[in-house]
């Protein structure tokens, strides 16, 4: 019995931590009152706002697979057109899914990455309502900077 102790405990760890780093596509519940990643709560707000006033359109509600994949799209996307904004960026967090995205010196993009660090440097947060008017371009970085829909960490 003494033997199973610390594996149960190992997987009690092992679970609780991969819950924290899931993404709303994973089907985990995301409370969306607490503050994944400083900042988050400001964007969520400014979103709000922008959406009030027709800056941004609301963005149709995929769940699992399906949202993750446009999410992806979107994401691969960006780093294509706005290569120069994303030079010192080291991660993108989507606010609304708690979804990490890792960006690459060269560019390249690895979805469904978070950080190792619990501070990761250069991050830019913004919700996926942000992420569409940027790549519909209906809004551009200094734009959605002003906006307060998007914010780069340093």
């Amino acid at each position: 019995m003494k033997a199973l102790y610390p594996m149960v405990l190992l997987s009690l760890t092992l679970g609780a931590s991969m819950a924290t780093h899931a993404c709303s596509y994973d089907g985990q519940f995301n409370n969306p009152f607490t503050e994944s990643f400083p900042g988050s709560l400001d964007i969520a707000m400014a979103t709000q706002d922008a959406l009030a006033k027709n800056y941004l359109e609301s963005v149709e509600t995929l769940e699992g697979k399906q949202g993750l994949r446009r999410a992806s799209w979107w994401l691969k996307l960006i780093a294509k057109k706005q290569q120069v904004e994303l030079r010192s960026v080291s991660y993108i967090y989507l606010i609304d899914s708690h979804l990490w995205t890792k960006v690459s010196p060269d560019q390249n993009i690895e979805i469904h990455v978070s950080p190792v660090s619990a501070k990761p440097s250069s991050v830019m947060l913004m919700s996926e309502a942000a992420l569409q008017a940027l790549v519909q371009g209906k809004v551009n970085i200094g734009k959605a900077v002003e906006l307060g829909i998007v914010h780069f960490t340093s």
